[in-house]
């Protein structure tokens, strides 16, 4: 009986570490070495507005993906590699340079889903 809940006792054990281990490795790809921004623009009305700003953005940022522009609601979101350094100052000259206006940058370690319109 005590080998029992002796190996029962090493069985959880063994199954906490590979539980805590899988966490560790889900969270680590979760990180996938991205960051994302969402920027509100004024001015976005149609397709050729939208191809505007978007040939602006993938001429000026490497790496740059997961492109989503809103017009209904007025902005932009999309992905970019952590190592390639974005400013507000950056992104205003690009949004500014396509004929925009800027207004709220906001940039997250995760995706911007639909459901966080708030506009």
């Amino acid at each position: 009986m005590k080998r029992i809940i002796k190996f029962s006792s090493m069985l959880l054990t063994v199954l906490f570490i590979v539980t805590s281990f899988s966490l560790q490795v889900q969270a680590q790809q979760n990180d996938n070495g991205k960051k994302y921004i969402k920027i509100d623009v004024d001015g976005l009305a149609c397709p050729f507005c939208a191809y505007g700003i978007e040939k602006n953005l993938r001429s000026n940022i490497e790496g740059l993906e997961n492109l989503d522009i809103n017009i209904e609601k007025g902005y932009v979101t999309f992905g970019f590699p952590k190592k390639t350094k974005l400013k507000d100052e950056m992104i205003n000259d690009i949004v500014k340079d396509a004929g925009f206006k800027p207004n709220k940058i906001s940039f997250s370690d995760k995706p911007f889903t639909k459901t966080e319109d708030k506009k």
